[in-house]
């Protein structure tokens, strides 16, 4: 990627003011509450008369013994973070691969392999590929609280211009799925041999922007579209 080209989207990039991304507020105190339910809990439990019942010939009647055999544990061992695969569409080829979750200071994201994703800075990653990382997938995510949907399409539509004044809007509607998005709104930008994505979507409390470097011989904007739009 053109140095030229890295510098104007950091510098636009970085016009949006996420300071308190960087500021945890400081969550209830709520152990008191939880202490209060707890000793109410006990005080209820040790007025419940917990004496077995006895049987007719007066003696107390041993509690039933579970069978082994049969599992009654509603609580399986059942991984919620078990892989699934996106399908994508790559120079012409669709491909299929398998998801893994990996987990970013604020989220977790599902990512094929052949990708790896390295901090750099608060709120913001940078998930590249492996076999070439100028092809990579910058990721900044936020509450609603650090900004408005509005505000962080307002300043993408400023970073798209900058990288080329004939940016068009992306369709990424066959690639939301089963994701519960609230707000969604994506483009596309052209800069010599370089294809530039971005995507800004809300997902309950979250803001996030995916900012897609791709080169048009490796084609890969789909499928990091697709796993940046996993982030939960």
């Amino acid at each position: 990627m053109s140095k030229t080209l890295k510098f104007i989207i950091t510098l636009f990039l970085s016009i949006t003011v996420l300071a308190a991304c960087n500021t945890e507020e400081e969550a209830p105190d709520s152990n008191s509450a939880t202490g209060t339910a707890h000793t109410e809990g006990n005080e209820v439990n040790d007025s419940v008369d917990t004496e077995e019942p006895a049987t007719d010939d007066g003696q107390k009647e041993e509690p039933a013994t579970a069978d082994p055999s049969e599992n009654t544990d509603t609580d399986t061992d059942t991984d919620s973070t078990t892989a699934s695969s996106i399908t994508f569409s790559s120079n012409g080829q669709s491909k299929t691969e398998e998801l893994s979750p990996v987990s970013g200071e604020q989220y977790t994201i599902q990512v094929i392999p052949g990708f790896s994703l390295t901090p750099e800075e608060p709120g913001k990653d940078l998930l590249s590929y492996d076999e070439d990382d100028s092809v990579s997938m910058r990721i900044e995510a936020m509450t609603t609280d650090d900004s408005t949907f509005k505000d962080l399409v307002a300043n993408t539509e400023e970073t798209m211009s900058a990288i080329n004044e004939d940016y068009e809007p992306y369709d990424i509607t066959e690639f939301i799925g089963n994701q519960d998005l609230t707000n969604s709104t994506a483009y596309v930008a052209n800069h010599d041999n370089e294809e530039v994505t971005t995507v800004v979507f809300e997902k309950a409390e979250k803001l996030v922007r995916l900012t897609i470097f791709d080169k048009k011989e490796i084609d890969l904007s789909e499928a990091l579209v697709k796993m940046g739009l996993t982030i939960e």
